[in-house]
């Protein structure tokens, strides 16, 4: 007889069962970031030699001995092609065979089994499992890499100590009423949800501030809205006690926000339980006010949780820091804290979010294509309705906030976001926090700008350090040089647009920005086509920095293994959105052919431009 519940290790998961995706199941939707997250998880866990290491839960529906996954279908997706990549990758093979099916899906079936067996998978090939192994393999590498981990001794921990909870649901279950539930209100509290109750609990009896505290998170929690869209903005020239404006003035460029509980109103106060306050409808204004269509398409670089840790930490001044929303409730261990702590963490968590609403870059969904940006808000107008009356417009959010230097601020800011990815990676984003609260006084001014500026680019020769030249003060090569060095350099680049543009005028720089490219790849190729009867470059030139080049994931299965000509040849029109470091090799590629020669000439280019850059912020 099948165990109802039974606690899994990797290793029982993978080989022992075997599973089926119901047709009603989504396809596979993890990306990249999720990927590393859960190898970053378990890496700690086996870091820190916990004996076993939890990840959930995995509910299913037995028929005739194949398990139906209803929940936890992507993680245990991932597992499979996490331990693919292990396989074909790295060597490390503890899979028997693939027990995890898609019976809806052929191409899925297909490529998982081609997988197995370590078969070549068409470049062109984008499905959704294709994408994530490419995903996998990449976020491995970056794991055991950064944490110089053996992968041995951590393929035997992932398999052995690591565990998941599956639960069988009895035969005569509702599947339809299941899921019902299962997507109500009925599900496991989030952490941060948790915290939030146990700080309500810390005003007791006093209901009005309880709710008062509960408007302030619940604006924050909005991740994806600015801030001071949750409370109510005037509708008319004369009516200026709005608590909008009491709060963030009434152009909303105030940024030391004081006294906020006394400007915070609440409909009704009433005596609810704490799981009802922190369930609540979220509060409507009653004033509607239209902010316009630039800003409500937008994702941040990290989430509430991580927002919450960092905030955290700048009112502890604390520099020892960790971003892992697995640790929210030890971190604040809010039995510790007293009102008086809790209200002041609240009047923070507020001033920190207009702070990050309004200066920190976030990525922007337009028509056609994603841009990074930065917006202020401000008043645009007020203008009669129909009626006679006075009606409020609309907030307009500034294009321009910094002035000359907007470019540059997007630039840097947005090179850490492409970069860090993960939000346990989120250091960089805590440090422009902490400097922006430094600086609260100055925010408004116009020499600001400048200052900040000069902070981001030193911040940005800090995190270079190590990752871009050796002990020797030698660039380093293909195995060694991260991401960061490649869009450090080409933030470098960026800056020398007028002299390099008129070298290479076919290079659009005033076009630039930073996106997602995360595979560090050879120009010239390390296994040219056999068919185009091309010589291997010696060792010393192919791994070189001046050879090597970032690009997205997709991009990286094109290109495949081409040489230089041929990629420029069949892929010319993608070029002008690639790093500014491959457009330029592209360039050069365009006017002649690629050898060691150009690879020297490259690195002899760019380095000097590197080292005056970094000389000039020390």
């Amino acid at each position: 007889m099948v165990e109802t519940h039974i606690s899994l290790s990797v290793d029982c998961l993978l080989n022992e069962d075997s599973y089926a995706i119901p047709l009603y199941q989504r396809n596979f939707s993890w990306t990249y970031d999720e990927i590393e997250q859960l190898l970053n998880d378990v890496a700690d866990a086996y870091q820190e030699k916990r004996d076993n290491y939890y990840i959930g839960t995995l509910v299913v529906n037995e028929e005739n001995g194949l398990f139906k996954i209803i929940d936890g279908q992507q993680r245990t997706t991932a597992l499979n092609l996490i331990a693919l990549v292990l396989k074909n990758e790295f060597d490390c093979d503890r899979l028997e065979a693939v027990h995890l099916t898609f019976p809806a899906r052929r191409r899925s079936n297909e490529n998982i089994q081609k997988l197995f067996i370590n078969e070549k998978i068409s470049e062109d090939d984008e499905n959704e499992l294709t994408i994530g192994y490419r995903h996998a393999k990449d976020a491995l590498k970056k794991v055991l890499g950064e944490r110089q981990l053996e992968p041995q001794p951590f393929v035997d921990y992932l398999f052995n100590k690591v565990i998941i909870f599956r639960s069988i649901l009895p035969k005569d279950l509702n599947l339809n009423l299941y899921f019902e539930r299962f997507n109500s209100r009925g599900e496991q509290l989030e952490a941060h949800e948790i915290l939030k109750a146990q700080m309500m609990s810390k005003f007791g009896a006093d209901q009005e501030m309880a709710q008062k505290f509960a408007r302030i998170w619940d604006a924050c929690a909005e991740f994806d809205k600015p801030v001071l869209k949750a409370f109510q903005i005037r509708s008319r020239p004369n009516n200026t006690n709005e608590e909008g404006e009491k709060i963030f003035g009434e152009k909303f460029n105030t940024f030391k926000l004081e006294s906020v509980f006394e400007k915070i109103s609440v409909k009704k106060i009433e005596q609810r339980s704490l799981l009802d306050a922190i369930t609540q409808t979220k509060y409507e204004s009653s004033i509607l006010v239209n902010y316009g269509a630039d800003i409500s398409n937008y994702t941040t670089v990290i989430d509430f949780p991580t927002f919450l840790l960092q905030v955290f930490f700048i009112m502890e001044g604390s520099n020892e820091t960790t971003f892992d929303d697995k640790k929210l409730l030890k971190i604040f261990e809010i039995e510790r804290r007293d009102r008086e702590w809790v209200q002041q963490f609240g009047q923070l968590l507020l001033t920190m979010k207009h702070i990050f609403d309004t200066l920190i870059v976030k990525n922007v969904q337009l028509e056609n294509e994603t841009e990074w940006q930065i917006k202020r808000g401000q008043y645009e107008t007020y203008q009669r309705n129909e009626n006679g009356g006075w009606k409020y417009v609309r907030i307009n959010f500034q294009k321009n906030t910094f002035d000359n230097l907007h470019k540059n601020i997007i630039h840097l800011q947005s090179m850490f976001a492409v970069t860090f990815t993960a939000n346990r990676d989120s250091r960089w984003l805590y440090e422009i926090l902490q400097f922006l609260y430094k600086h609260i006084e100055e925010l408004n001014q116009a020499e600001f700008a400048s200052l900040f500026k000069d902070f981001l680019e030193k911040m940005a020769v800090r995190y270079a350090e190590g990752r871009l030249f050796t002990e020797e003060d030698i660039i380093k090569k293909y195995g060694d040089i991260p991401v960061y060095a490649f869009n450090f350099i080409d933030y470098i680049l960026w800056k020398n647009r007028e002299e390099l543009g008129r070298k290479y005028k076919g290079v659009k720089f005033d076009h630039f920005k930073f996106a997602y490219r995360r595979s560090i790849e050879h120009w010239f190729p390390q296994h040219p086509n056999s068919d185009e009867k091309i010589e291997k470059m010696d060792d010393q030139f192919l791994h070189s920095f001046g050879n090597l080049c970032i690009i997205t994931d997709s991009q990286n299965s094109k290109f495949g293994n081409l040489v230089p000509s041929a990629k420029y040849k069949q892929w010319e029109g993608i070029f002008d959105r690639q790093s500014l470091k491959l457009q330029i090799m592209a360039n050069i590629t365009e006017k002649t052919k690629w050898e060691s020669y150009q690879i020297k000439g490259l690195e002899k280019e760019i380095l000097p431009m590197v080292k005056r850059f970094i000389e000039s912020k020390s």
